[in-house]
Order: structure tokens, then sequence, then C-alpha cells
């Protein structure tokens, strides 16, 4: 058997991206040398690694399978590399991260640009999904780092708390609860307008409220910030979501505070990664980067 890192890296590229002309241009080869490529893999351990779906790859059994053997495999064949790497060259590259919605688009946006312009060979490929999402980006090698708001039980994932975020509950001005501080037996009957299933947000919300005896009636639900607040304003209910992305408008006085009693709404953000892969040197980098930007960017803010 004569595997080559070639075909290995061919497969993850497939794997990841779900089709061949994606992964042809993840790995500098044409589309008809990637078939090549993976077809001869298949050939070689006699099964088949992917189904098709419409114009999609989906891994198999066997594939699924084969898929962490062969990332731990590249990973110790770009260790070697990077061992006897020039320095500029660790900071090259493109590094795949996936971020929720709340950090993607009110932290890590700024930061990624940021460090693109710093570090003119190193490109961030962003991608902005819920929690769930995220995190099955992450275990799916389809991601190299994750950035979440909830809880990650997947057991090839391994968290770390990142940054602390505060959840703010809020309404219409006019709401009759706006700016009190209630009882979760108070808040009863209420409407909800909440984030959608899947979201860390209003995973984390929800479990909290429900330790209380408080289990929210959710009206409506949105997969984003800017929705959920267009629907408070018309009055739909009341609604949750990390103070970064109602800053503006508490300054302008467009939506009320309600504060409930025994409420723990101050979470972590979690940074997470595939048990099977280490952080490569530009993982690392834009990771201490990160911490950095937003540390100057509340020192900023507070001046």
């Amino acid at each position: 058997m004569r595997i080559t890192l070639k075909q290995l890296q061919v497969f993850e590229a497939v794997a990841r991206s779900g089709q061949v002309a994606k992964a042809a241009a993840m790995v500098n080869l044409s589309s008809p040398a990637t078939s090549m490529a993976l077809a001869e893999l298949e050939r070689q351990l006699a099964t088949r690694l992917f189904e098709r779906s419409g114009n999609r790859l989906l891994l198999n059994s066997q594939g699924s399978m084969l898929l962490p053997m062969a990332s731990k495999v590249l990973q110790q064949a770009s260790d070697i590399e990077i061992a006897f790497a020039s320095p500029a060259a660790l900071l090259a590259g493109t590094l795949h991260v996936s971020a929720s919605n709340t950090i993607g688009n009110f932290l890590l946006t700024k930061a990624a640009v940021a460090f693109g312009q710093q570090h003119t060979d190193a490109r961030i490929e962003l991608t902005i999904d819920n929690t769930r999402n995220v995190v099955r980006q992450v275990a799916d090698f389809r991601a190299e780092l994750g950035f979440i708001e909830g809880y990650c039980l997947d057991s090839r994932i391994v968290a770390a708390p990142w940054h602390q975020d505060r959840l703010s509950i809020f309404c219409h001005p006019a709401h009759p609860l706006a700016g009190k501080r209630v009882t979760p037996e108070q808040l009863s009957g209420c409407a909800w307008v909440l984030r959608e299933e899947g979201s860390g947000t209003r995973e984390y919300f929800v479990n909290n409220a429900n330790q209380l005896g408080l289990h929210p009636e959710v009206k409506f639900s949105f997969p984003t910030p800017d929705a959920i607040k267009q629907a408070v304003k018309q009055g739909a209910g009341l609604g949750v979501l990390s103070e970064l992305t109602i800053e503006r408008e508490l300054a302008r006085r467009e939506f009320g505070i309600v504060n409930v009693a025994g409420l723990t709404l101050t979470r972590p953000f979690y940074l997470i990664r595939h048990k099977h892969l280490s952080f490569t040197p530009l993982a690392s980098a834009f990771i201490d980067f990160c911490s950095d930007f937003l540390q100057l960017s509340h020192q900023v803010e507070a001046k």
C-alpha cells in the first residue's frame, strides 16, 4: 500500500468542502487531478469513502473513520515542516475559523481584519453560524478553531473559557416592565423573542431561567440579533441578547432593561478545537492577537 500525503490532503479537503471543485482549489490541483487522487485512495483502501447527495459528497461510515486518522497524519507532517520553517513562514496561509453569531459579528470580524492587515501573508477565513453548527464544523475538521457562546458536550471537542459576556433582557421602552426589577413569577405569561434552536444565547438563557422555575413562552424566534431587535421594537415581547448587540440602542433609549432577581446572565465564551489537532503557529498567533485586540478595544471604550 502506497498512500501519499497528497491523497490524504485531497481526502480531507473533499470531506471539509463536500465538493471536488472546491477541494481542488484548496489543494492547488485541477478538478480531474483531485478526482483521480481520491479514486486512487479509495482503490488502495478497497472501499468507498463518500456517498453522493446531489452535487455534494458526504462522508460514509468508512470515510468518517478515516478522517481523524488522516487529519492526525497531516498535522504531524505539518509539524515537521513547521519545525524546520523560517519564522516568517509560520504566519502565512489560510486559517479556517468558525464563530457563533455574537462573537463573530461583534468581536472577531474586526480582529480578523486587523490581523490580516498586520500579517499580509495570512488569511483568516471566518464562518459565522450558531453554536451548534460551529461545534459541528470543528468536529468535522472544516474549521481549525471555533468560538462559541454555549455549552459543548461533544466528546471530540476540547473547550476552554476565552472571554466573558453578559446577556440582557430588554423590551420596548413603553413596556410595563421596562426599567424594573422583577421576580421570575412576575414574568409568567410574558411573550418572548429569542434566538433559534441551536443558539448558545438561547440555550444559556433558557437553562438558567428554568433553574428559577421560569419557563419562557417563546412566541417568536429568529436567527439574527437584528431580527430580534426589530421584533422587540414592534412590541412582540421580551428579548434576550448579549449586551454587545444592543449597546447602541440602549444609548439611544430605544430599549428598556428588565432585571430579574436571582437570574444569572454573565456567561463565558469558549474557544474550541478538535481533540486530535493541536494549534498551529498561525492559529496560536491569531488567538493571542484576538485577546490583545479585545483588551485594547475595552480600554479605548473605557476612555
